[in-house]
């Protein structure tokens, strides 16, 4: 191994050491009582902002590309499938039917807005507390900016529904109507496609606009982007670990909302790790150095090739 790979490599562990070193002290903030009682105010609201919400995508996607209804009705319901860990099918049943409702889209807005602002409102105060910023907003400055990063959040979601819609549609317009196992499959790839970047920039914008302070968006995205992933794998591993934890027979009917509380809980929690881990610089990704050539080394190579080149068209000539 020549000594510019060693170099190179001992570049590359010492900022993933860097990175490991942070770990720690991130992994013990959610130790203290501050952030699980943020985390448990978080997932509540959330639980209350989740149908609302999805009742709004399903009308959106009905507004917006009426002969695309059924297939954004279909990657919706995958996302919901993949997402959520209890009751899924009965969740997507009920938003369906309501969803075409004009008393039940006022009622969500309004839903949304309160449940909205009590998301980001504990979310906020930990976050202030984060990155050492002594103030927090006012209530209605706190609501007006939640119902903006609501108001975005749907944007992203609704962004990545419609890609994955339309190369879904790709796919069923290509592939024969026979193979209907090959496009759900397809579907479901396009799904997670898309998911995990708006699942990232919304971790993103949160980290970025939700603080009272100024947070620098270079500091934020490597955040984002590890929070972004490891929601991934809480998303896979969480539907593992309810055998164990039996709701049902504890909860009978109430499982489902016991299921998506605790789920809400746990993402809340990861969503404050993250947050520890941008306030505590983790703004470095193992960097990738690409040597390129100068514009005077291009010019001289093209000069020699091109008078080779026309020495060799002026020979064939000849």
């Amino acid at each position: 191994m020549s000594a510019r790979w060693r170099a190179l490599l001992r570049e590359q562990w010492e900022l993933v050491r860097d990175t490991g070193r942070l770990l720690g002290p991130s992994a013990r903030m959610l130790t203290t009582t501050e952030a699980h009682t943020y985390a448990y105010s978080v997932s509540a609201n959330f639980l209350l902002a989740s149908l609302p919400f999805l009742f709004l995508l399903l009308w959106i996607s009905r507004q917006a590309l009426p002969s695309l209804f059924a297939t954004q009705q279909a990657v919706i319901g995958q996302m919901v499938a993949n997402y959520l860990p209890a009751g899924q099918q009965r969740i997507m049943a009920d938003a369906t039917r309501l969803a075409s409702r004009h008393t039940v889209q006022i009622f969500s807005l309004v839903m949304l807005a309160i449940s909205s602002s009590g998301v980001f409102l504990p979310l906020e105060v930990a976050l202030n507390s984060i990155w050492g910023f002594k103030r927090n907003r006012s209530y209605l400055a706190n609501g007006a900016v939640s119902l903006g990063l609501a108001v975005a959040c749907g944007i992203i979601a609704y962004t990545s529904v419609l890609a994955a819609s339309l190369c879904a549609a790709l796919a069923q317009f290509v592939l024969p109507i026979a193979w209907t196992g090959v496009t759900g499959a397809l579907t479901s790839f396009f799904v997670t496609l898309f998911s995990v970047p708006a699942a990232i920039t919304v971790f993103f914008i949160i980290y970025w606009k939700l603080p009272n302070g100024n947070v620098p968006a270079a500091q934020v995205f490597p955040a984002a982007l590890y929070a972004g992933l490891l929601a991934e794998v809480f998303k896979t591993v969480f539907p593992w670990l309810l055998p164990w934890l039996d709701f049902p027979s504890v909860y009978a009917s109430l499982a489902i909302p016991v299921t998506l509380l605790v789920w809400g809980y746990g993402g809340a929690l990861l969503l404050l790790f993250g947050a520890s881990l941008s306030a505590r610089g983790v703004a470095r990704l193992p960097a990738m150095h690409i040597k390129l050539p100068r514009y005077a080394e291009l010019r001289a190579w093209y000069i020699a090739h091109g008078h080779k080149s026309e020495a060799a068209a002026a020979a064939k000539q000849s």
